[in-house]
């Protein structure tokens, strides 16, 4: 569906959690990614979310004409998705955006 992994965080503890970041490269043909989206009803209440998630990100990406689109899932009790879009215009600098979790750790 044309996302690359970016960051894969895990934090050990009680409960342990874990925080996947996708950064959507480009406009997927859109009736690939329903083809996809079709397919994979299958895998489970986590995974289904998370492909739910995407193609919902995807579709918003080409119907607004957005740019790069970035998903945040938090793999805790519950499961949480974030997404987030960047500006077409917005320049190589201003594409990385700040995980609030380093920001915290840069505070202190």
């Amino acid at each position: 569906m044309d996302y690359e992994v970016t960051t894969f965080k895990v934090t050990w503890g009680l409960p342990p959690k874990a925080r996947l970041r996708l950064k959507s490269n480009g406009n997927a043909d859109i009736q690939k990614v329903n083809a996809i989206a079709a397919k994979a009803t299958s895998g489970g209440v986590l995974v289904s979310a998370l492909i739910t998630s995407a193609v919902t990100a995807k579709r918003i990406q080409s119907t607004m004409k957005l740019g790069t689109a970035y998903l945040d899932v938090d793999f805790a009790v519950p499961p949480r998705v974030n997404m987030k879009f960047v500006n077409l215009k917005a320049n190589e600098k201003d594409d990385t955006l700040r995980d609030t979790d380093d920001l915290e750790i840069a505070c202190k």
